[in-house]
């Protein structure tokens, strides 16, 4: 059985109290070390975290940072074999650890593993991916990523490139071989960086759908689009520059815009036809939005999420 010495549990939350209690409701103390740090919150969610769930250490930062130096905060306090790096708007089923850790010591080569991942409506998420790059986002170009990238989905446990951050179980020794997150990216694909690194150390990733998580998508981002998708492409820009050469770069950069311009031009095109008579579902927003995407895989010009956290902590006169 999984105990405290086997897991630590790292939780970052930023004003998501219902959502993060709620997370916190599904899993069990006695089998895993639970360590949530809270991004400077306004809505009481550190204090809410320690009147409810007195078993569970609560991190109160008063400045803002991004994901990945905040569960490097958490890391370098923490003792466990494993690290469960989770999101705080995703619910666990009963006997989770034991399954994963389990199977963990059973497999040394394994670095990391991601369990499956699912929508509150039971869909399946897809959770993960060959690592993106040239070849792979050219290939996603000619298909709409239809082919060959995903490789998360049925029931076998197998061997994938990277998984998902918001369920991502990783070996303390391969975080120790590989570093920990790149705190150079702020928010998106810090995972999928990771996950290169411990591969290129010498582990395998794997994709473990014996286990089931439910990931109800935070609502932070989502109210503001356009960060949003500005911190997703400064980040996959930062991950091709690190790891390919200039030229791979901006392939891989503009083969996966291509597909947003393909994407912006379906949905312009489904939205003109009467609602009843759409082959996709489509929002009105959804072609503003693939444009936004198609022009920041050319450049980033304007701010993300990162300068709304400085601001932030500006405002309210944060140390950091």
């Amino acid at each position: 059985m999984a105990s405290r010495a086997d897991v630590t549990v790292s939780i970052v939350n930023t004003d998501n109290r219902g959502l993060l209690l709620a997370c916190l409701e599904t899993l069990d103390p006695g089998e895993a070390e639970i360590v949530v740090l809270d991004n400077a919150s306004e809505d009481g969610s550190a204090e809410a975290v320690r009147e409810r769930f007195p078993d569970v250490r609560a991190i109160a930062q008063d400045f803002r940072t991004g994901f990945g130096a905040n569960h490097n905060t958490i890391v370098r306090s923490t003792s466990g074999r494993y690290v469960y790096v989770l999101n705080e708007d995703t619910t666990s089923e009963p006997g989770a650890f034991d399954r994963m850790v389990s199977y963990l010591d059973a497999h040394p080569e394994v670095g990391a593993l991601g369990p499956r991942i699912v929508y509150p409506d039971g869909r399946l998420q897809a959770s993960a991916w060959r690592f993106p790059g040239p070849v792979a986002n050219t290939i996603g170009a000619l298909t709409l990523s239809k082919l060959g990238l995903v490789q998360s989905g049925g029931d076998r446990i197998k061997r994938v490139d990277w998984v998902m951050g918001a369920a991502l179980l990783v070996r303390r020794a391969a975080l120790e071989r590989a570093g920990l997150f790149d705190e150079g990216f702020f928010l998106y694909s810090e995972e999928t960086d990771l996950c290169f690194r411990i591969a290129s150390a010498g582990y395998e990733i794997h994709y473990f759908p014996p286990v089931t998580v439910v990931h109800h998508v935070g609502q932070t981002s989502a109210k503001i689009p356009e960060r949003r998708i500005n911190e997703q492409w400064r980040s996959r820009h930062r991950y091709w520059a690190k790891h390919h050469s200039p030229a791979g770069a901006r392939v891989a950069a503009l083969a996966m815009g291509w597909q947003y311009v393909l994407r912006a031009g379906i949905a312009a095109l489904v939205l003109r036809l009467p609602e009843g008579r759409r082959p996709i579902p489509v929002r009105p927003t959804d072609p503003a939005e693939f444009r936004l995407h198609a022009r920041d895989a050319w450049r980033v010009t304007g701010p993300g999420l990162q300068e709304l956290a400085e601001e932030w902590n500006g405002r309210m006169g944060a140390p950091r």
